[in-house]
């Protein structure tokens, strides 16, 4: 069995936000030329991508192929990796920790705490972090 979503339905849903953000408007055919996609395949995929929904409501034409796509949700924003995640928060967190924990100008005893930390945050803090961001997060992104 193929795998849909990272050789069809992601880069659609990519690409769909990538447009979106640069023209405010998307055409199912925008997606073809940017993708090189043909046609029954970016449909296929637009189809799947409507079930969660990542757009809100398209524009359909005769035999039910969407012609204008409609705009991205926020989820299809984090999805693409153009919105912040809790996950991909705290893995830039913890990756400034280890650059400040490796910086020779920083004196040892802090670089020692904060290679600590970010080792912690890498083990049994990680989900208890993951729920500290996913609550702050929610209440940041709707907001």
């Amino acid at each position: 069995m193929d795998d849909t979503w990272t050789n069809r339905d992601l880069p659609v849903l990519k690409a769909v936000v990538q447009i979106y953000d640069a023209t405010g408007h998307v055409r199912a055919s925008d997606v073809e030329r940017a993708l090189g996609f043909d046609t029954d395949t970016v449909q296929r995929a637009l189809r799947a991508l409507y079930t969660e929904p990542y757009f809100e409501e398209g524009t359909a034409a005769h035999g039910g192929r969407y012609i204008f796509v409609g705009p991205p949700t926020g989820d299809a924003y984090r999805v693409a990796g153009k919105w912040p995640t809790p996950e991909n928060m705290l893995e830039r967190l913890i990756a400034a920790l280890e650059a400040a924990g490796d910086d020779d100008t920083v004196a040892e005893p802090e670089r020692s705490k904060l290679k600590q930390i970010a080792l912690g945050l890498r083990g049994a803090a990680y989900q208890v972090a993951i729920g500290a961001l996913s609550g702050a997060g929610g209440h940041m992104l709707s907001g």
